[in-house]
C-alpha cells in the first residue's frame, strides 16, 4: 500500500467522524453530545416509508437478489466514486438491472470462474447519478447514454438492447501473467475472444483488469432459467449476445486490439497462449475438455457474427460496423412495430425482417 493511501484515507475517515453521529457508547460523537440527546448529523437516518419499509429495506433485498450460482447483486454494488461522495448507487429499474446482470453472470463470469477459479468484482453496476457525476468530474466514468447497458446496467442502450459491465481481475491469470518476463494481457483477451460470447473488452494497467460487457436481448426467454443452475456449464450459456467484439487497452499495447472480432495490433505470442492453456490444463485436468466443447458450442455464434461483418463490408458504406448494425437494428424494430406484431425475442425479428426483406426483392 502505498504511503499516500494511508494517510488520505485516514484523513477523510477523521472528517466523517465530525459529520456523522456515531452513537457509540459512553462516547460524543463531535456533533451531538451524549447519547440519547437528538441528532444534528447531515446524515439522517432512513425514514420508514409504505408499510414501515425504508430505502435500507428495499436496497437490503435488492442486494440479495441472486445472479447465478455464485453471485448475488450485492457483489456488484460498491462503487469508490459512491462511497466518498455519498451518492447512493440505487437503480432506476431494479428489474431490469438484475435482468442484465443475470446474463452477464451467466455468460461470461460464471465460465470464466469455471476455468480460473475466484473473480474478483472492482467495478460494476452504476446507478445514472453515480455515472453521471464521474463523468462530470472526470473520473474515468463515460457519459451516461454511453454507460447504458454497460455501467449503467439498469437502462438500454440506443438500439434497445439491456447490458452488463463488471470490471474484473482473475487473480490465477495475475499470477502467471507476472511469472515469467514477457507475458501480457493480451492473452486473457486472446482466451475469452476464443472462447465466450463477450460484446466488449477494455483492460487497464493493474493486475490485467478488464471491463468485461455482456449485451443482448432483454426478451429472450431462454435468459430466464433458474439462477442457481448458472454455474459455468457450457449448456447453460446463451450464445446470442449483441455482437460487437471490440477490445481496447490502456495497457501497452494501448489502443484498439480487436475491431468486428478482427485482430488490429496481433495477440500475444502464440507460444504465451499455449503455456497459459497448458498451465490450466495442468491446475485442472478437465478443464481442457471443458474449452473444446466452448469453442464447438459457439461456432453457429461466430458464423453469425461473421454473416454480419460480410454483409457491412459487402455494402461498402461509409460508416463503422457498429453505426451499421444499431441502424439495421433500429430499421427491424420499427418495422416490427409498424407491423403491430407484440412481444417477441430480437432474433426471431431479425429473421421476420430477412424474409420480408428477400421477399420484396423478389426472383
Amino acid at each position: 500500500m502505498k504511503p499516500k493511501t494511508k494517510s488520505t484515507l485516514k484523513k477523510f475517515a477523521e472528517e466523517q467522524r465530525t459529520r456523522t453521529c456515531s452513537r457509540l457508547v459512553d462516547e460524543k460523537c463531535g456533533k451531538d453530545g451524549p447519547v440519547g440527546t437528538p441528532c444534528c448529523s447531515r446524515i439522517k437516518a432512513d425514514p420508514k416509508v409504505v408499510g414501515g419499509f425504508s430505502v435500507l429495506n428495499a436496497l437490503d433485498d435488492f442486494g440479495r437478489e441472486r445472479l447465478s450460482k455464485h453471485y448475488f447483486m450485492r457483489d456488484f454494488l460498491y462503487s469508490e466514486i459512491a462511497s466518498v461522495h455519498g451518492i447512493p448507487n440505487v437503480p432506476e429499474d431494479a428489474e431490469l438491472a438484475v435482468k442484465a446482470g443475470k446474463a452477464l453472470c451467466r455468460n461470461l463470469l460464471e465460465p470464466l470462474r469455471h476455468v480460473f477459479g475466484h473473480v474478483t468484482i472492482r467495478s460494476a453496476f452504476r446507478s445514472v447519478s453515480v455515472n453521471g457525476f464521474g463523468n462530470c468530474h472526470d473520473m474515468s466514468c463515460s457519459s451516461n447514454k454511453a454507460s447504458y447497458a454497460n455501467h449503467v446496467w439498469d437502462h438500454k442502450d440506443g438500439d434497445g438492447f439491456m447490458g452488463a459491465t463488471a470490471c474484473v481481475v482473475i487473480p490465477w491469470f495475475a499470477d502467471w501473467m507476472n511469472e515469467k518476463d514477457g507475458r501480457d494481457w493480451r492473452v486473457l483477451a486472446w482466451f475469452i475472444h476464443n472462447h465466450l460470447p463477450y460484446s466488449e473488452m477494455v483492460f487497464f494497467v493493474e493486475h490485467a483488469a478488464v471491463n468485461l460487457t455482456w449485451r443482448g436481448d432483454p426478451d429472450d426467454p431462454e435468459l430466464d432459467d433458474d439462477v442457481r443452475k448458472f454455474d459455468g456449464d457450457v449448456e447453460n450459456i446463451v450464445w446470442r449476445s449483441e455482437p460487437r467484439r471490440y477490445v481496447k487497452s490502456f495497457k501497452v499495447p494501448k489502443g484498439l486490439l480487436i475491431e468486428n472480432g478482427e485482430w488490429k495490433n496481433g495477440p500475444a505470442p502464440k507460444n504465451h497462449y499455449d503455456d497459459c492453456l497448458h498451465d490450466l490444463a495442468s491446475d485442472r485436468p478437465a478443464v481442457s475438455d471443458y474449452l473444446r466443447a466452448l469453442r464447438d458450442a459457439r461456432r453457429e455464434e461466430d458464423k453469425r457474427f461473421q454473416d454480419l461483418v460480410a454483409s457491412w463490408k459487402a455494402q461498402k458504406l461509409r460508416i463503422s460496423f457498429d453505426k451499421w448494425r444499431s441502424e439495421e437494428v433500429l430499421a427491424i424494430r420499427k418495422a416490427w412495430k409498424d407491423e403491430n406484431k407484440g412481444v417477441a425475442p430480437f432474433d426471431e425479428k431479425e429473421r421476420w425482417y430477412e424474409k420480408r426483406q428477400a421477399e420484396d426483392a423478389g426472383p
